[in-house]
């Protein structure tokens, strides 16, 4: 079994990284484009926070020796696992917000099925965030406080019913898959020449399948596997790499820059003197079609 102490280092490891990657797309959105934040950038601020909040939950659950053991029972214990259902459950859906605002701004309104599709998936996606939050908080009846009864005997708690683990699992599932399948069609219209735009178009939205693989491992791990710190990991995991993999969908400007320092370095090194490079073009003056619209914010 994974030692508790190691499952904090690489939780707070990947907060960490989320949150370098979250601030790095804040300096290529507001210093790289000159351009402001925009909606899908502040629920990925939401996203974070909620990673944050399960982290903080995590660390006291830690703090309290409980962190492999799903039966030892106390009134604060009981507590902090039921706001880590609101944070893990709940907050999971940030992302998925940040992605579908994404959406609002990519599809045009020359093309009116997509965006019907699109508001479809909108609310289904706030349709399933609601009723999590509300299963998650009436699952044990109309008092919630029964989730954190200060008695030894059993009673029902949201945080260890399986039914309720199914039901929220189901619905991230189905919302994530959707996300990732709805751009599929614009992709298939996008007159792509250029081999690299093709690769980074694939690489781009194809991190959605990290997600899905995560998603997929937690629920065989909580079902199948009786190893309780393990589903620790695999929840933070997945809410962590949801928000790193939305962030990491604007970072090409600022790996470019960080190439062309790394090769006007390199030229300095071998021709004893700073040599002109090229100015670089980070977005297209203006949008014709879909195809420069998306390579436009993406900078592909």
């Amino acid at each position: 079994m994974i030692a508790s102490k190691a499952v904090m280092a690489f939780e707070w490891t990947l907060l960490t990284i989320a949150y370098i990657l979250v601030a790095a797309r804040v300096y290529v959105r507001l210093w790289l484009r000159n351009a402001r934040l925009y909606s899908a950038d502040y629920w990925l601020f939401a996203g974070l926070a909620a990673c944050q909040g399960l982290l903080i939950c995590d660390t006291l659950t830690y703090e309290m020796n409980a962190m492999d053991d799903f039966m030892m029972s106390s009134v604060a214990l009981k507590k902090i696992r039921f706001a880590t259902n609101y944070f893990f459950d709940f907050g999971i859906y940030f992302p998925k917000f940040s992605i579908i605002a994404f959406y609002f701004n990519l599809v045009p309104i020359t093309h009116p099925g997509m965006r019907t599709l699109l508001y479809a998936l909108a609310a289904l996606t706030a349709s399933f965030s609601l009723i999590t939050f509300f299963a998650d908080t009436f699952w044990c009846g109309p008092d919630p406080s029964v989730n954190w009864l200060d008695t030894e005997e059993e009673h029902c708690q949201a945080f260890m019913s399986m039914t309720l683990m199914r039901i929220n699992w189901s619905m991230n599932f189905t919302s994530e898959v959707l996300n990732v399948l709805y751009p599929i069609p614009l992709l298939k219209e996008l007159k792509v020449n250029s081999k690299r735009k093709k690769v980074g178009l694939a690489v781009v939205f194809s991190l959605g399948l990290v997600t899905i693989i995560v998603s997929i491992g937690r629920f065989i791990t909580t079902t199948f596997v009786s190893n309780d710190i393990a589903i620790y990991i695999w929840a933070t995991a997945e809410i962590c790499i949801s928000v790193m993999v939305v962030a990491s969908t604007a970072l090409r400007p600022l790996l470019r820059k960080m190439s062309n320092i790394s090769m006007v370095s390199s030229n300095d090194h071998h021709h004893g003197g700073p040599v002109k490079q090229p100015e670089c073009v980070w977005g297209l003056p203006h949008w014709e079609n879909l195809s420069e619209e998306l390579f436009s914010m993406f900078d592909l």
